[in-house]
């Protein structure tokens, strides 16, 4: 199936808008010969054949990238340059001095070529304005008398077009990059400069997602154990290497299904709406990729986390009490010897039993 993309859009337009054009120039041409003493001119039945003719051909090229919008796409344009100035310029040497009042047509099809087809169409316009300037000069003899008046024209269809793209070429570029800052700024205020991780932005904007959504996920909270003497033993610039070393070996298990984040300090926290079944074996993939010892310069700390879990439905449908559960059973993973992860719905089941 065929797209209309903005290209072709912008083409379509063009054509018919041109088609428009067209019709108008030959109403006013033909209003210029009665008007002067052209009208007894021998070669007005030619330029009323001629004006039949471009009206004839684009209405063809109208009909023709409306039937096969893929078919040709330059050469269609660069052959509706050249008539467009092949009849231009015959018209002008057929009605003589009138002619005047059409060169201005020059200015106008190079500019709107430039404009809507971009550069390589302008300098086309320009080259075949060139030859049709000298056909002008060579084959009309009111215009070979009149040649400095073509001149004029011709230096000012080049100069106008060429200042008025270099203006929108600037302008565009400066758009291009003030939307590119801003998406750049959009893309930082949710990363952690210290680890490139998604922030406590991303996170609360994540959340609030899923929760519309209410299907099961998971609320993964996170702490580095012993992160306080890491810092004081060999100092910041160590603790900040051990957070990025920690961002990268969390990274790895991440899939589609979950979101890692740097809430600050040495708090991580995950958002996954992997299916309940697989949740241990995920938490156990996490424990025994980041666990472990990491060289910083001469300094050699062990990482260790502790990892507390609460379910959405399950424990809650709230995100303040999912988070206040997660930290709960954080604190209490901290504490015991025997695991690096709680899950708060087995803290809140040992409780009650006891």
């Amino acid at each position: 199936m065929q797209t209309e993309n903005s290209i072709y859009i912008k083409e379509k337009q063009h054509v018919l808008s041109h088609l428009w054009f067209i019709l108008l120039v030959s109403v006013v041409s033909l209003a210029l010969i009665h008007l002067t003493e052209q009208a007894h001119n021998p070669y007005v039945y030619l330029l009323q054949i001629l004006l039949g003719a471009l009206v004839f051909y684009s209405l063809v090229h109208y009909g023709f990238i409306l039937a096969f919008p893929e078919l040709l796409e330059k050469t269609r344009k660069f052959i509706l340059i050249f008539v467009d100035l092949l009849g231009l310029t015959l018209s002008i040497i057929i009605i003589g001095s009138s002619g005047l009042f059409l060169l201005p047509l020059y200015i106008l099809i190079v500019m709107e070529n430039g404009v809507n087809f971009g550069f390589v169409y302008f300098y086309f316009s320009i080259i075949v304005s060139s030859v049709s300037w000298l056909v002008l000069v060579l084959y009309s003899s009111y215009w070979e008398t009149h040649s400095d008046t073509v001149a004029v024209f011709a230096i000012t269809t080049f100069l106008i077009p060429l200042v008025f793209l270099k203006q929108m070429m600037t302008m565009h570029q400066k758009h291009d990059s003030l939307h590119q800052k801003l998406v750049t700024s959009k893309e930082d205020a949710y990363l952690d400069a210290l680890t490139s991780l998604p922030n406590r932005k991303k996170y609360n904007s994540d959340m609030k997602e899923l929760l519309k959504q209410n299907t099961f996920f998971a609320l993964l909270f996170m702490d580095l154990n012993k992160f306080k003497s890491i810092n004081d033993t060999y100092g910041h610039h160590v603790g900040d290497e051990v957070l990025i070393e920690v961002a990268k070996r969390l990274s790895k298990n991440m899939g589609e299904e979950d979101m890692l984040a740097r809430l600050g300090g040495d708090e991580f926290v995950i958002l996954t709406t992997r299916k309940k079944v697989f949740l241990d074996k995920f938490i156990e993939q996490l424990e025994a990729s980041t666990i472990g010892s990491h060289q910083v310069g001469n300094a050699r700390v062990y990482i260790e986390l502790s990892i507390g879990i609460s379910l959405f439905p399950d424990d809650s449908t709230s995100e303040i009490f999912l988070r206040k559960y997660a930290d709960e059973a954080m604190y209490l993973a901290k504490k015991r010897t025997d695991t690096y992860h709680v899950f708060y719905k087995d803290m809140k089941a040992s409780d009650n039993f006891s």
